[in-house]
């Protein structure tokens, strides 16, 4: 049986339910950063993230408000809060600007999602164990393969 449009859809919100929103997209890919900008923005070991086509999200409810930062890379990272309650919703790295990285923990089901890579695993704190069937990237991930549906997406000409 072949998969349908409904098949991708996927709704989130932050902690206070101020903000809301809705995935209607397949995510390229599904994974941990171990990163220490992560680990601060999660108050945790690792972010979650899955990244997905920019135009399969969209905002239920709510305004979120953006956050700019440059990463090590050069990169400008954008990443959307909630103005109430401060949780992170997802984000846009300013080298993939038809991508959003949307943060996992804010889905509804996000046990529903399987993580398959972990990057930035030279900052991972000691305690974390990363399954043995895994890809795991010391620094940040490379995503060439599983963008091989849209490689204009990983790789904007």
């Amino acid at each position: 049986m072949s998969e349908g449009p409904r098949d991708h859809v996927r709704e989130g919100r932050c902690q206070c339910g101020a903000c809301r929103y809705r995935l209607e997209a397949k995510p390229f890919v599904v994974y941990a950063c171990h990163c220490r900008e992560c680990q601060r923005l999660t108050a945790s070991a690792f972010l979650v993230c899955m990244q997905v086509p920019a135009e399969g999200l969209s905002i239920q409810a709510g305004a979120p408000v953006r956050n700019r930062r440059v990463a090590d890379s050069g990169n400008v990272l954008d990443t959307w809060f909630c103005p109430t309650c401060g949780s992170s919703l997802y984000a846009q790295n300013s080298a993939r600007p038809r991508v959003r990285t949307v943060h996992v923990g804010t889905l509804v089901r996000p046990e529903a999602e399987e993580v398959t890579a972990h990057i930035w695993v030279k900052r991972r704190l000691p305690w974390v164990v990363i399954p043995g069937s895994h890809r795991v990237f010391e620094g940040p991930g490379n995503w060439t393969a599983d963008y091989a549906r849209d490689p204009t997406r990983y790789r904007p000409a």
